[in-house]
């Protein structure tokens, strides 16, 4: 393997966990943070970062072929299962009010029509994550010169 794809490997590994972790953070900090005066905006960003958060999850298994570096950064797995909790406390509380209690998330009122869908998507983004950072505690299959750096 040549040293501009174990870089390239690394790198969109390193990526794709940061993108968890913001997506992961913010989803945690959400229920404690108030509306302010912004309104639902950080509620839409999450939204819209769902779909990018779901595609950078099955980038964290590019450096599977990189036994060593593959090892080591599944361990970055850790803190976005700890996190877990906290986005589910957030994701049941949105689908609690909006869902089930039908106000909005920010004012008094009907939700509008995304919100209605904020936190199913928000579930099956952290489930999808979860299982995917799940998949890359697998054993790495060994195989002869897969790993060498020429």
């Amino acid at each position: 393997m040549r040293f501009a794809e174990v870089f390239l490997r690394l790198g969109t590994a390193l990526v794709a966990w940061m993108m968890l972790f913001t997506h992961f953070v913010w989803l945690a900090v959400l229920y404690v943070v108030d509306c302010g005066p912004d309104g639902d905006e950080m509620y839409r960003l999450l939204l819209g970062l769902a779909p990018f958060t779901f595609g950078f999850a099955y980038l964290i298994s590019v450096t599977r072929k990189l036994e060593e570096i593959h090892t080591m950064l599944r361990w970055l797995g850790v803190p976005v299962l700890l996190l877990a909790p906290l986005c589910l406390r957030t994701v049941w509380g949105v689908f609690n009010s909006v869902n089930i209690g039908g106000m909005a998330i920010c004012e008094a009122g009907q939700p509008p029509a995304w919100q209605l869908y904020w936190a199913p998507v928000q579930l099956l983004t952290v489930i999808a994550v979860l299982f995917l950072a799940a998949l890359a505690w697998r054993r790495v299959q060994k195989s002869g010169d897969s790993a060498e750096i020429n």
